[in-house]
């Protein structure tokens, strides 16, 4: 059998031959040009059906609704699965927000052990190292693959040129939309890319591919869990973070480390993550997420699973618990909440419930209660309320989203 000539499509094609097989593949798909290559290599070298392109719409833009529809059209051409996700941004940094909402979204519906792609480039990790560089981070880049919700994230074309890409979208003829605010020079990325890297190119060739090869040297991966504050040293915090920080902000993470007992000191991370102190350990928390919907309260009734958008209220048999279908409201803390613990005899606040079960403070204000017509009935995983426990009953648990309560 021929080989496939060396060139533009054959690069692609052995990029995405590379990513290692997996149950179901989902492409980060906005329209433009990288992502459109990459559905298309993805789509014409794999089953279809195990193949959908997941869209996220911030809703920044007027032209919004028309990327859509193009995508929906393009989509159904290749015979692909879209889903398109809502991901509004948040008030503050348009560039940072934006990012936040789409990893969320993205981790939130990727299902399990399947990988997510995305079509970033040599020149998107040369833009990132640059810009790292330029503001006091670390030049980590962007890593090649790691967890995400309960999937993986991978970057396959992290090797290609963004020529390359647009060579292959011209030798196949695609359709691509083209995001005005790209050319924007107000906002950094755009800011390297079109003012620094062609300079640098022009000066230096090679420059572009050098910088992102170089920041596979520098990547590290995030640690996991809560880290000792025991001994703790700068490697050991970087790693742990799995990204770029400034020394400035490993210095201010390294002082609250070592701040008095008691004290709970809160680092905010560029990312809008948080680093707090708790229990002798430093704990990397997630940006918040609404609790629960603007409307009506959620309600259920023993024995039947609560979802809420930040995790769920699931049930076993206990040797006490509500009694079988009691209705009750999903609430929140207000402050000076009180509840009898079925078996304690004595009312205890939530706060000093809380603390005995050793529930970090950021966690509180997002743990779920459950109320009836009298009031209190129960805190899911950790108390019954005495008045309306039963025998053999339903006992509630709290199982927070993947990230929604930090770690």
């Amino acid at each position: 059998m021929r080989r496939e000539q060396a060139g533009p499509s054959f690069e692609v094609r052995e990029a995405v031959a590379a990513v290692p097989p997996a149950a179901a593949v989902a492409v980060a798909w906005s329209g433009g040009v990288d992502s459109t290559v990459l559905l298309h290599a993805v789509a014409t070298r794999a089953a279809r059906a195990g193949v959908r392109a997941l869209h996220v719409n911030h809703g920044l833009q007027p032209d919004a609704v028309r990327w859509e529809r193009h995508c929906r059209t393009v989509a159904a051409r290749l015979g692909v699965a879209l889903q398109a996700l809502a991901a509004p941004v948040p008030p503050g940094n348009v560039e940072a927000g934006a990012r936040w909402a789409r990893y969320r979204a993205w981790a939130r519906t990727l299902g399990q052990g399947e990988s997510l792609l995305l079509a970033h480039h040599a020149d998107d990790q040369a833009e990132t190292v640059l810009w790292q560089l330029a503001t006091g981070r670390a030049p980590v880049g962007m890593p090649r693959e790691r967890p995400l919700g309960k999937g993986a994230l991978l970057r396959p074309l992290l090797d290609l040129r963004k020529e390359t890409l647009r060579a292959y979208a011209r030798e196949h003829g695609l359709e691509w939309v083209e995001d005005a605010t790209n050319a924007d020079t107000a906002y950094d990325r755009n800011f390297i890319r079109h003012e620094i890297l062609p300079r640098l190119e022009v000066r230096y060739p090679g420059a572009a591919r050098a910088l992102a090869a170089a920041a596979g040297a520098w990547t590290v991966a995030p640690a996991g869990g809560p880290l000792p504050v025991a001994r703790l040293d700068r490697a050991t915090l970087r790693r742990w973070l799995g990204a770029a920080v400034s020394e400035r902000c490993l210095d201010e993470l390294l002082r609250q480390a070592a701040a008095r007992p008691g004290a709970t000191p809160v680092v905010t991370l560029p990312d809008g993550r948080t680093v707090r102190r708790h229990g002798g350990r430093l704990h990397l928390v997630e940006r918040d997420a609404p609790r629960s919907p603007a409307g009506a309260p959620v309600c259920g009734r023993a024995g039947e699973t609560i979802a809420l958008p930040h995790g769920r209220i699931v049930w076993r048999r206990g040797a006490c618990g509500l009694a079988e279908g009691a209705p009750c409201a999903v609430a929140y803390r207000r402050g000076g909440e009180r509840v009898t613990p079925a078996g304690r005899g004595v009312t205890k606040t939530l706060k000093a419930l809380f603390r005995e079960a050793g529930i970090p403070p950021w966690r509180r204000s997002r743990w779920p209660l459950l109320r009836g017509q009298s009031g209190i009935v129960a805190v899911p995983g950790l108390a019954v309320a005495e008045d309306r426990a039963v025998p053999d009953g339903w006992w509630p648990d709290w199982n927070p989203a993947s990230g929604a309560e930090g770690r």
